[in-house]
């Protein structure tokens, strides 16, 4: 099969050919569409001597079953599913994955739901309805998405706003795509100190914060925003989560696994969110596995907007 994977320590990724994984125990998948997220990046500059080769690239992706585990009750052989190819990878003709409901999740793709939306949804869409259940950000209550038009921010201004969240984002250069998710309020990083302006904007603080962006400095300026009480997820582990406790605001931290929502009803909850026109896709780049090189670098210097995949 035709893989994007590095084959040894050192080594750039490339297309290579790549024997069909062979794994017991586990679900043989023709892969359709992989979806493109900064993880896939981050993990490779992750890999080190010891870890596992060829590392296939990519997590999310949306195809079809060729082969199920003894005893699997529940998909079947040609089922359209989607989900997250944490072990095998994703940007490949074929992956396995484990049936496991938390760290692989797997879902059968609604009939109105097309393979390439389905493969945009995965990390994104439930990282972003995770963090939204941990804030509980009830209607009309105030929430700031700090990095609204990325994968994640994108689909989380859609369903804030779905459940009536006064949703005030901010961006690097692209206002009027915030506000066409649904954003209220829209400020350009490029243009003010976001703290500085909501301070004078909200003088009484923001009710809770999606921060897709800061570490683990920067991430403690907004205590400056937040209201006693109010609460904060960061979905790079860069919160000091007793820091903020001793400032009277509940912080998270959350990541692909270890999000209550990474599960197959989870999957089922943002496709059918998806299908129901609660959120859209966003997809404006596709390419076949040749480009999946270009395209990740793209992503990584930020010249990415909405979800990008990759056609196989």
């Amino acid at each position: 099969m035709r893989a994007f994977a590095v084959r040894s320590f050192g080594e750039a990724p490339a297309i290579h050919d790549l024997p069909i994984p062979a794994v017991d125990g586990a679900f043989l998948i023709r892969v359709r569409y992989a979806g493109v997220n900064p993880i896939d990046y981050k993990l490779l500059e992750r890999l080190t001597a010891t870890s596992t080769y060829p590392f296939v690239v990519g997590i999310d992706f949306a195809g079809v079953v060729e082969r199920v585990p003894k005893g699997e009750r529940e998909l079947r052989a040609g089922d359209r599913i989607f989900g997250t190819a944490q072990t095998h990878g994703a940007y490949a003709e074929y992956t396995a994955v484990a049936p496991s409901v938390k760290t692989e999740p797997l879902a059968r793709i609604p009939d109105d739901v097309t393979d390439e939306q389905a493969a945009a949804l995965p990390i994104p869409a439930i990282t972003a309805l995770g963090s939204l259940e941990l804030l509980g950000v009830p209607a009309d209550q105030r929430l700031l998405v700090m990095g609204a038009t990325g994968g994640v921010g994108g689909y989380a201004v859609q369903m804030a706003r779905s459940r009536g969240v006064h949703v005030i984002a901010t961006v690097r250069g692209d206002a009027d795509e915030a506000r066409r998710l649904g954003a209220e309020e829209v400020y350009d990083t490029k243009a003010v100190d976001v703290v500085d302006a909501l301070r004078a904007s909200h003088p009484d603080g923001v009710d809770a914060v999606l921060d897709l962006v800061n570490g683990s400095d920067a991430i403690r300026r907004d205590a400056e925003i937040l209201n006693s009480g109010g609460s904060l997820v960061s979905t790079i582990y860069a919160a000091d989560e007793e820091w903020f406790a001793q400032r009277q605001i509940t912080a998270h931290n959350i990541a692909s696994s270890a999000n209550p929502l990474s599960s197959p009803q989870g999957l089922n909850t943002v496709a059918h969110m998806l299908a129901d026109g609660t959120i859209t896709a966003r997809i404006r780049s596709m390419v076949e596995l040749d480009g999946a090189g270009q395209l990740l670098e793209q992503l990584r210097n930020g010249g990415l907007r909405g979800k990008a995949v990759i056609r196989l």
